[in-house]
């Protein structure tokens, strides 16, 4: 006795030929994608939650897009900053280094920095040095200084803690090497 193939998608019986996907059997004409209703019985098929899927909608649905690239990724993938990326495109911005599972990253801009290229290009830098303000700083002059390199140019004194300064020629004097006295 032969068991009678039934179509999940009508529940009537197949009597021609019966297309498969798992173990559910369909109607020729019933073997449709579920988005753009593309016939599946020459093509790829896809599913999932009990749904038939063309190649295109099954990826564009559920396959994750390199955040770099564009490209779908369909083999191994790093999530990081709340996007998806392939391994060798998940990279510094600044120096191009592939991140490793070691290496910490630091965003800005919605772009991964390595630690050096973080110093070396997004944080401000001392307008006495030049160097990357990497901790404590105080603005003058519309400038970002370290405490250490914002001194009177005159007699090298910090201005940390309650000492005012004043410009002269657009440099930092304090009150002695401007000749002005405390009261």
């Amino acid at each position: 006795m032969s068991s009678t193939m039934i179509c999940v998608t009508c529940n009537d019986e197949i009597t021609d030929r019966a297309m498969k996907a798992g173990e559910k059997l369909y109607h020729e004409d019933h073997f449709l994608c579920c988005v753009c209703n593309t016939g599946l019985k020459t093509v790829a098929v896809y599913t999932k939650n009990d749904q038939l899927y063309c190649e295109a909608d099954y990826m564009s649905k559920f396959v994750p897009v390199c955040a770099r690239c564009q490209e779908y990724i369909t083999q191994e993938c790093v999530r990081a900053m709340d996007k998806t990326w392939h391994p060798q495109h998940f990279q510094c911005y600044g120096c191009l280094v592939q991140f490793s599972g070691s290496m910490s990253y630091r965003e800005k801009d919605s772009h991964p920095y390595c630690d050096s290229c973080y110093t070396d290009t997004v944080l401000p830098k001392c307008g006495g040095c030049g160097k990357p303000i990497t901790d404590r700083a105080l603005k003058a002059f519309d400038t970002q200084w370290h405490v250490d390199c914002f001194v009177c140019v005159e007699c090298k004194t910090t201005f940390e803690g309650s000492k005012n300064f004043y410009s002269v020629e657009g440099q930092p004097v304090c009150g002695a090497c401007a000749g002005v006295t405390d009261e």
